[in-house]
């Protein structure tokens, strides 16, 4: 079944499922295979969830957080967001909400479901639903028609449940206005920045840094490091044993004609008077002026449109007499192409406002929209091809190595299998300081995740694959101050200069406060004094950066109460903060978004009317599963 599925891997469905029997290593662990379990995780009142449910809501979730996170997904990571638990919720969720769908008698027609099949994407052809595509999806993933259309519709009734239950939620135009109302209304404040970088006469001496260091001892150990064996499997090393043929090339080319279309083009020049794009309106008015009797003198022919660019354009292409070549639709900004698309050949356009300006434009030639044919695409096929069997067949190869692991054969054995050097590192950190390989962080992040001397699954950095063994881990130890003192003198100055800037900082906020004034402080430490632009309650602030505690200091203050009485620290140093403007949202703006903000308030509101619906039913449903499965 896995040599199966890995001769087939090109295919994302093939890929999908791949990934459902990788959790199932994960769970079972490499080695468990046909011992006996339950197949049971948890039970809600008389259902049970079975460990295949689990596995594939587990994957689900996973998937979902790589496309948020990318390469940055490890173990540690899929730990702190507690993925397990998600996925264990997720599935009691489900089994509490269908037991309620079958009291209360609630059903999916032969007709809803039907619906909902021939709208699902992965079962169409050419944008319509395909009977000979919905069987190969289902019989890839090893599902029958019974299972799969059962499983869509306990989602509809699920979808129905929620429906019914959010159906009596609703927000009103005076919340929204409040909520608005909160969310835009903008203030200013003028503040004193102690800058902590600003106190550049602080120098510790020796005793402060050998305290220091003395003090701080473990924030001075070298990087832990590791040795590892690895075998690599690059799609390069199979070129000699991979043949496209022609009825290849030929499937590819009708499975992907739209790879092959060859959008409409157009050879211009143009003519541009610039402005700029906030520009007041007379300015703009003046340029469209200016670009309308240009135009004038291009329509009576006086002078060629070359040399009128020559004289009279302000854009890049002026040298070339506002020559702009051939380019598709899509390479041009909007307006531009409407018009030069919409021209025909010889044609010169009134002026057109663009981000840049007005436009004059003459289109020179119109190249008609074409597809490559079969004949003259091969090559670019053939390519593509061999690429995807050498990455598969690079894949296959260490797959076939990855099963003489899970039979328990030993590195060297599994390196005769595959007909591969062994390849030893030299010592490495987390980081891949110390590796000779392309990929090296990635590489070393893989590494760190296996515990001494256990193989890694097959891992994928760039094109090439990879079994990794671990021979040797260096634990890391206490450096020597001399090792490390230029770093313990630049994080003792960089503290030493903190302190210093809070102190003054504190100080000043309790003149400031006392006299309910910022300006006294504003002529002492001129160099100090700065000013925002009106700001909301949540948005980043120019020159401070994301601070909720300034922005909520910021929001305290008015004409009765114009100094926030404690400092507030940010990203740059300590400030001391005083009321300078404040101002709401119109009228028409609040009316305007009205029904924006009632959407977004219905959203949250539905969210959790859901999850206090179901938190209530959970009270009264018995729920049992086993705590290993968490661990």
């Amino acid at each position: 079944m896995l040599r199966y599925l890995r001769e087939n891997t090109g295919n994302w469905i093939i890929k999908f499922f791949l990934g459902i029997i990788v959790i199932v290593f994960v769970f079972l662990g490499v080695g468990s295979f046909g011992s006996k379990r339950n197949d049971s995780v948890a039970t809600v009142d008389d259902e049970q969830i079975s460990i295949k449910e689990y596995q594939q809501a587990y994957k689900a979730i996973v998937d979902q957080m790589r496309a948020r996170f990318g390469k940055n997904l490890n173990d540690d990571l899929l730990k702190a967001l507690n993925v397990k638990q998600q996925a264990l919720n997720s599935l009691i969720d489900q089994k509490i909400v269908l037991a309620q769908a079958d009291k209360l008698k609630i059903n999916v027609s032969d007709e809803e479901l039907q619906q909902s099949l021939l709208s699902i994407k992965a079962f169409q052809r050419d944008g319509k639903f395909n009977l000979d595509q919905y069987k190969k999806v289902l019989s890839l993933n090893s599902l029958n028609t019974e299972i799969f259309e059962q499983n869509q519709i306990n989602s509809l009734r699920l979808q129905k449940v929620r429906d019914m239950v959010l159906s009596t939620v609703a927000v009103s135009d005076m919340e929204a206005r409040n909520w608005y109302l909160f969310q835009n209304t903008q203030v200013a404040v003028d503040y004193i920045l102690f800058d902590p970088s600003d106190y550049s006469d602080i120098h510790p001496d020796q005793e402060q840094i050998k305290n220091f260091y003395a003090e701080n001892k473990d924030n001075y150990t070298s990087d832990p490091k590791i040795k590892a064996l690895y075998l690599k499997f690059s799609p390069e090393d199979y070129k000699d044993e991979v043949t496209i043929s022609d009825i290849d090339i030929k499937e590819y080319y009708e499975e992907h004609l739209s790879e092959f279309k060859i959008p409409q083009k157009v050879e211009a020049s143009h003519i541009l008077i610039k402005v700029a794009e906030d520009a007041q309106e007379e300015k703009v008015k003046a340029a469209e002026k200016k670009a309308l009797q240009v135009y004038e003198m291009a329509v009576k022919k006086e002078q060629s449109f070359e040399e009128l660019a020559k004289e009279y354009s302000e854009g890049p292409s002026k040298e070339t007499g506002g020559y702009l070549g051939i380019f598709e639709k899509n390479a041009m900004v909007k307006p531009f192409a409407d018009m030069a698309f919409s021209m025909d050949v010889d044609e010169i356009s009134q002026p057109v406002k663009t981000m840049f300006g007005w436009h004059i434009i003459k289109v020179m030639s119109k190249i008609d929209a074409s597809s490559l044919t079969v004949e003259k695409a091969s090559e670019k096929i053939r390519k593509i091809l061999e690429q995807q069997e050498l990455q598969n067949l690079a894949y296959d190869k260490a797959g076939d190595a990855f099963d003489a692991v899970i039979d328990g054969d030993d590195f060297e054995q599994v390196a005769l299998i595959a007909n591969k050097k062994i390849v030893k590192t030299k010592e490495f950190s987390i980081a891949g300081e110390g590796l000779d390989i392309p990929d090296k962080r990635e590489f070393a992040g893989a590494a760190f995740a296996l515990t001494l001397d256990n193989i890694s699954e097959v891992e994928q950095f760039g094109d090439s694959y990879y079994l990794i063994k671990v021979i040797e881990k260096i634990e890391s130890v206490v450096q020597d101050l001399n090792l490390v003192k230029d770093s313990a003198i630049k994080e003792l100055t960089a503290k030493l200069q903190k302190e210093q800037a809070k102190k003054d900082a504190e100080i000043a906020v309790t003149k400031a406060f006392d006299a309910q004034n910022l300006e006294p402080l504003a002529k002492e430490y001129p160099e100090k004094f700065k000013s925002t632009k009106l700001f909301t309650r949540s948005a980043g602030i120019e020159g401070v950066g994301n601070s909720p505690e300034f922005n909520q200091a910021g929001f305290t203050l008015n004409q009765n109460n114009k100094i926030y009485p404690e400092i507030i620290e940010i990203r740059t140093g300590f400030c001391v903060i005083g009321f300078k403007e404040f101002k709401n949202p119109d009228k028409s703006e609040i009316t305007q978004n009205l029904k924006k903000m009632k959407d977004e308030i219905n959203w949250k509101k539905q969210a959790q009317s859901y999850q206090a619906w179901i938190a209530e039913l959970k009270k009264h449903s018995e729920i049992n599963f086993d705590l290993k499965i968490l661990n």
